[in-house]
């Protein structure tokens, strides 16, 4: 689909080593009845269900464990939807890794409906095994797989 561009975000208040842009996901999906509010588009928090759907699907491409999701609590997420999306309407999200650090990870994601921007964001993720140890060093073969290597 056309219309696609990459998202550079930057958080000055991150220490992050790396940037990526080259692993990513993409899924094709319709705008659920179930994901619609009272006025007829999509409820605000629809567009962070297509993301973990996508952020999923990463996992499963890079052969990561699912066990990964138990383990990265989201630090810091922000997002904008830039028009609304009607009940039925084809949505293109795409998330991609966008900085790797030692125990932290940036993901971007747009949504396109008709080769339209209609959401951006970011959030990063922490490697956070052990609840009481606080951030820990990502595993080398997930880093490696994270950046593509």
């Amino acid at each position: 689909m056309q219309g696609i561009t990459s998202i550079n975000f930057s958080l000055p208040d991150i220490n992050m080593e790396e940037s990526m842009a080259d692993v990513y996901v993409e899924k094709l999906r319709l705008l659920e009845w179930m994901e619609t509010d009272a006025a007829g588009h999509q409820h605000y928090t629809s567009a962070f269900r297509w993301v973990e759907e996508c952020e999923s699907a990463l996992y499963r491409k890079l052969n990561l464990p699912t066990s990964l999701f138990g383990q990265i609590p989201r630090v810091k997420v922000q997002m904008e939807y830039k028009r609304r999306i009607f009940f039925g309407e084809e949505i293109l999200t795409r998330l991609e890794v966008v900085r790797v650090g030692n125990s932290s990870l940036e993901f971007g994601f747009t949504a396109h409906v008709a080769g339209e921007l209609a959401a951006v964001g970011s959030y990063v993720i922490v490697h956070s095994p052990d609840v009481d140890k606080g951030a820990q060093r990502w595993p080398d073969n997930w880093r490696a797989a994270f950046l593509g290597e």
